[in-house]
């Protein structure tokens, strides 16, 4: 059953770019996110897949980018942390003196 909105309720909360939900936009980066903390690669996301291009869906080529462009923040924000992390703990073999 879809949901109407109340009266006097606003649409949904977009980012100052005038593009995605804010919530969206969230969430898509929270799993680019949890891909990278996965392991996969920079070039996995599923924004690619022909089933999410716009060919398939019909949704605009500008409005696809965008999605694409968080999920592909999400993964490099991980990337990079996890980079860091690695680059600044001490290594096993280092902390082995058994």
């Amino acid at each position: 059953m879809k949901r109407r909105s109340e009266p006097g309720q606003h649409a949904a909360r977009r980012d100052q770019k005038g593009g995605l939900p804010i919530a969206e936009r969230a969430e898509l980066q929270r799993q680019g996110f949890k891909a990278a903390a996965r392991g996969e690669e920079r070039d996995e996301n599923p924004m690619d897949e022909q089933l999410n291009r716009p060919s398939a869906t019909g949704e605009c080529l500008d409005l696809w980018q965008k999605r694409k462009d968080a999920w592909q923040q999400g993964h490099d924000v991980q990337s990079q942390a996890d980079d860091q992390a690695s680059s600044h703990s001490p290594r096993q073999e280092e902390s082995d003196e058994h």
